[in-house]
């Protein structure tokens, strides 16, 4: 008898070759990060002419917008052609029929009344006769203000694409959220301000400052201590419930720290939105000297402050310590880490939906870090982390992420990725609970696919899967399986607990009625072998007796990576699609949705997806499995042509039929298959395994 085999023996050569790449600290190309570039450097005011720019320059807008949600409040003091830059720079980037702009002019002396006059059908301005400082100057604005949303503004600013509309996403996307505030950019594009930290002296720190833009860890939304109210949004009832800016800190200074600290002692929190970036030239207004002028109050108001806030400090806030400026810089200190193949791509396939749901589910009580093997050419899918407060990192930083002591759990997704880290992440950190995120059950899919292809590798697939699959199982504290048929299968070779955690649905719209739909509709992602034969299987057998009964009905097929045998079908009966960034117009207006797998494991996000949009859908048993449906209730089941075909038929004609099985399906998913009902699945389950 040879020696015994360890798992490292079990990996592929791709896998060894990966890690010998990985432990070299090499990455090959499509595994570097891309540069993600913001802006270009911006021209100081100082350099414009004034009189020429409002000479050429035209705004156009409504002087009384109607339906406003958000008022930009703008004090200022001299500096004219920093306000005109500020004002001209929202003039790209703000629709004037939701958003008013309040510039507080605090008597200047120079060309602020003419800038404030061009802009007049865009902004209401108010005069005061005398210099009343920041504090007032906004609590004045304030009071006339209409929107549901206040954002604080300076002057020497120059918001970029995107800089509003990502302030009221955030503030909209959590209740719990109070403030938001921005990303601070110098003129030469490095950063300023990524959020502030309040250290136990009551002394200011900008998270960030000095670094690139393109730095991962300062590109995630999370809760922070404060934000500058050179940008920042505050919900008006939370504003007039605090009183304003407190009065104590006039003219200026650690008056947005105070505002920050009291929207948290409401409860709220505040949300630093790394998508919503500015230029600021710092200094212009208040100049940097802390022993004169404006500036002074900066060290006064402090003192007020921490008389203020001392027991908050004591309590929640870190010594002052340079060494500790990343842990002091988020609220949360539990930290899960997630490695995964690639980054998720909601929109183009059920895996992609479901990691990405699960990561927004952990971000609810712990840091979320994830660690994508594989980029895409585009950012914009690693962004929408970002915007969630998700922070991204490189594959080859594993080892000092897992190093700190903050971090609860490693979640490991796919056997690809087991094999290639659970045993090293348990030798950086044995206090960190692993978790083994199996997506699908390999070895029941593949050996479901041999039994209808009667290919012989893919028999010697799946027996090599079972084994990986169950040592990596073995070698973890928990394994998330994707369906209950998924967990019995794991249950006979590995005695690890195991948690189904399924495909996660978003309630939607339920569309169009009845009446007002037509048409069949598939959509799946055609890298993935049981889709391809899916739709292979339905052209082939299932769609010429569909074409008997309802010869005018057309099929929709969606999904990239579409094969030659495949896109050979597209004609006027049949649409190939391939990708389509937006699928819910077709969710919304198609009648049916068919889902023929004849193999697959886990639970098929498409057929969730369908139902949560009031689509009903046919499919067949394995298609239906994870969800637990009763054929002729909430789904229609169909297991060979004839039967597959009858059951879209009676769907297609019978409305009565069509109504109860899609409202049932929507209920179903309501109850079983949200955000809200599987957070508590995954957060128990993790909480239980570190406990």
């Amino acid at each position: 008898m040879g020696p015994k085999k360890t798992l490292q023996d079990n990996l592929s050569l791709s896998s060894k070759l990966f890690l010998r790449g990985l432990l070299r600290k090499f990455v090959p190309g499509g595994f570097k990060t891309k540069p993600y570039s913001l802006i270009t450097p911006a021209l100081s005011a100082d350099d414009l002419d004034l009189t020429a720019k409002l000479a050429e320059t035209k705004p156009s807008g409504v002087a009384e917008p109607r339906n406003i949600t958000s008022s930009i409040i703008i004090p200022v003091f001299n500096k004219a052609k920093f306000t005109f830059q500020c004002l001209q720079s929202l003039t790209n980037e703000i629709d004037f029929n939701e958003v008013e702009v309040i510039v507080v002019d605090n008597a200047s002396t120079d060309e602020t009344k003419n800038v404030l006059a061009h802009f007049q059908n865009v902004v209401h301005a108010i005069r005061n006769e005398e210099n009343r400082g920041f504090v007032d100057a906004c609590n004045q604005a304030a009071g006339v203000a209409r929107g549901k949303y206040l954002v604080f503004l300076n002057n020497d600013t120059v918001v970029l694409p995107g800089w509003l509309k990502q302030l009221v996403e955030t503030i909209e996307a959590n209740p719990e959220n109070g403030a938001v505030g921005s990303m601070f950019l110098y003129p030469d594009g490095s950063i300023q301000e990524a959020g502030g930290i309040i250290w136990k002296n009551g002394e200011a720190h900008h998270y960030g400052w000095g670094s690139s833009p393109n730095n991962l860890q300062f590109n995630f939304a999370r809760e922070v201590d404060y934000c500058s109210a050179a940008s920042l949004l505050v919900k008006r009832e939370i504003f007039e419930r605090l009183g304003g800016f407190d009065r104590r800190f006039a003219p200026a200074y650690y008056e947005d720290v105070d505002l920050c600290f009291g929207v948290r002692s409401l409860g709220y929190k505040v949300i630093y939105q790394p998508l919503s970036h500015l230029v600021h030239f710092e200094g212009v207004t208040a100049g940097s000297d802390t022993t004169k002028g404006m500036k002074r109050f900066q060290i006064v108001n402090r003192e007020k402050f921490v008389e203020k806030w001392r027991d908050v400090l004591e309590r929640e806030h870190l010594p002052k310590n340079l060494k500790l400026v990343k842990t002091a810089s988020n609220r949360k200190r539990n930290q899960v880490v997630v490695f995964d193949e690639r980054i998720p791509s909601p929109d183009r396939d059920a895996g992609s939906l479901r990691m990405f749901q699960i990561l927004k589910t952990l971000t609810q009580w712990s840091h979320v870090i994830f660690v994508p093997f594989n980029r895409p050419q585009s950012i914009e899918y690693e962004r929408a982390l970002w915007k969630e407060g998700i922070e991204t990192s490189d594959a080859v930083d594993y080892r000092p992420l897992l190093k700190n002591k903050n971090v609860l759990a490693a979640i490991v997704s796919r056997p690809s990725m087991g094999s290639a880290l659970i045993h090293r992440l348990r030798r950086v950190n044995r206090n960190a609970a692993i978790i083994f995120d199996m997506v699908d059950t390999h070895f029941v899919r593949l050996q479901r696919e041999h039994e209808i292809s009667g290919d012989d590798a893919t028999l010697s697939e799946a027996r090599r899967y079972r084994k990986l699959e169950s040592q990596l199982a073995q070698a973890s504290d928990l394994v998330w399986c994707a369906s209950p048929e998924d967990k019995q299968a794991m249950q006979t070779v590995t005695g690890t607990p195991i948690e189904v955690v399924p495909t996660i649905h978003e309630l939607r719209d339920p569309g169009r009625s009845f009446a007002d739909r037509e048409h069949l509709l598939f959509i799946g992602n055609f890298a993935h072998r049981p889709n391809e034969d899916a739709v292979l299987f339905f052209m082939r057998e299932v769609y010429p007796l569909v074409r008997e009964s309802l010869p005018n009905v057309r099929l929709d097929i969606i999904g990239d990576n579409a094969s030659a045998a495949i896109s050979a079908y597209n004609s006027e009966q049949v649409c190939i699609l391939g990708y389509v960034p937006e699928v819910e117009p077709y969710l919304r207006e198609r009648r049916v949705f068919v889902a023929p797998l004849r193999f697959g494991a886990g639970i098929k996000g498409k057929i969730g997806e369908a139902m949560a949009h009031g689509l009903p859908v046919v499919t067949t048993t394995i298609g239906a499995e994870g969800f637990g449906l009763t054929h002729g209730l909430d789904v229609m089941i169909g297991d060979d042509p004839q039967t597959f075909a009858l059951a879209i038929k009676q769907l297609y004609l019978q409305e009565d039929l069509w109504q109860r099985v899609a409202h049932n399906g929507r209920v179903r998913i309501e109850k079983h298959f949200t955000p809200e009902v599987i957070a508590e699945t995954i957060n128990r389950s993790i909480r239980q395994v570190t406990a």
